[in-house]
């Protein structure tokens, strides 16, 4: 059995299939398939990252302080810039 993690706030997933939450897959910039658990998408919706990101920090501080909890381990990426962005705005 595989594992993943969310991309947005590190939630382990399981192999799709097999995760009672219903893992899914968002689309990146350059067109791969990136694993995000259901709470993320139905959160995230169609919205551009860094809005959604605001939503959270001022909206769900739980699921805000998960995401900025997980991509303080992370050295780059899109996502992990973000969050940083997002982090220091007042």
């Amino acid at each position: 059995m595989g594992f993943a993690t969310c991309v947005y706030c590190g939630r382990v997933l399981t192999a799709a299939g097999t995760d009672p939450q219903g893992p899914s897959m968002a689309g990146s910039e350059r067109g791969k398939k990136l694993p995000v658990c259901l709470d993320c998408r139905r959160s995230k919706r169609d919205r551009p990252l860094t809005m959604w990101l605001r939503m959270l920090k001022k909206k769900d501080r739980m699921r805000w302080d998960r995401i900025v909890k997980h991509h303080s381990r992370r050295t780059g990426g899109e996502i992990t810039l973000a969050v940083r962005r997002v982090e220091r705005e007042r």
